[in-house]
């Protein structure tokens, strides 16, 4: 319940549902609750706020969305604890076929500037900050200030 106003707090308890939908076993039980999710996540989610966050994607606890608009986390992303994201960030793989353009890796407490970028099959180290517009391509240890692009350690 960290996120500031109505919008944020409406998406991360979309997406938390939708992962919570996805555990539930034998599916059959959950397809009821599946259905609302994805009827929710059309409407809102997707029509509303243009955002695709997949249910799939492993997203740790204290997830904090600011202006929640046009943000896309890609299925095979890996997100820790406490990330604080703002509108039109990205993060997914290369976008080719190729199994090696996995997508990114991104450890507790980082925070992520309006419109970046992280791409391909990185590391973010935890505790980093990545600045307004930035393209991440390559990994960084903890505590950097990634800015610019390409993105670099500040």
């Amino acid at each position: 319940m960290n996120n500031p106003g109505v919008l944020p707090k409406v998406l991360v308890a979309t997406i938390r549902f939708g992962m919570w939908t996805e555990h539930i076993r034998p599916r059959i039980l959950g397809l009821p609750f599946r259905l609302l999710h994805r009827l929710v996540e059309l409407l809102f989610c997707k029509l509303l706020l243009n955002c695709d966050i997949s249910v799939k994607a492993e997203i740790g606890q204290g997830l904090t969305i600011y202006h929640p608009y046009g943000i896309f986390v890609n299925s095979g992303a890996k997100i820790g604890r406490d990330f604080t994201c703002r509108a039109y960030a990205t993060i997914g793989n290369k976008g080719t076929d190729d199994e090696r353009d996995g997508c990114p890796t991104i450890g507790d407490g980082v925070n992520v500037g309006v419109g970046a970028k992280i791409i391909g099959p990185i590391t973010v180290g935890s505790n980093c900050s990545i600045g307004a517009n930035a393209v991440v391509t390559h990994s960084f240890a903890d505590g950097n200030v990634l800015v610019g692009i390409p993105a670099k350690a500040i």
